[in-house]
């Protein structure tokens, strides 16, 4: 895959609605998100090995039209991304070993993550193909919406209350 192939992908993926929305309820920023991305895909991409230096080529500047950062910026902002990604992790452990994942309050959880499943099989099928159809994009833009609109509802105070505590 070529160094423009791989920038326009990324770019392409971090302007997605439903990835912009997580994003901003995640313990990563977008420069850390876009930096691990491009950690990860780079090497998958290549199947070899890249230096440092040539993975923060790929990383977009904020505020400029010019690409890349120092090889010491990348590496800052993905160790970073990594903790905020591992501390996360743990907090998904540390609720599974108390067993609160039991709980009625997470299968909304359940259910997004089940429709973003959906949502980005139905976007590899849509890349696929030469040219959309109208059905194609509004089925696409269907499933964003409704993602979106779940989103927007857990974020609501009442989203991680019990049923009982919702009632007082």
């Amino acid at each position: 895959m070529s160094k423009k192939r791989i920038r326009s992908n990324v770019k392409q993926v971090l302007n997605e609605p439903v990835l912009k929305t997580l994003v901003k309820q995640s313990m990563l920023t977008e420069i850390q998100l876009e930096t691990l991305i491009i950690d990860l895909l780079v090497e998958d991409s290549y199947g070899a090995h890249i230096p440092y230096d040539d993975k923060a080529a790929f990383r977009s500047r904020r505020g400029t039209r010019a690409r890349g950062v120092s090889r010491g910026a990348f590496n800052r902002t993905l160790n970073q991304a990594r903790r905020n990604l591992t501390r996360c992790l743990s907090t998904m452990l540390l609720l599974a070993y108390l067993g609160l994942f039991e709980f009625a309050i997470f299968r909304p959880f359940e259910e997004i993550a089940a429709r973003i499943g959906n949502y980005r099989h139905i976007r590899d099928i849509l890349g696929g193909k030469v040219q959309l159809s109208t059905e194609d994009i509004e089925s696409y833009r269907a499933a964003e919406r409704m993602i979106l609109a779940a989103l927007d509802e857990l974020t609501s105070s009442l989203a991680l209350k019990t049923d009982l505590s919702k009632k007082k």
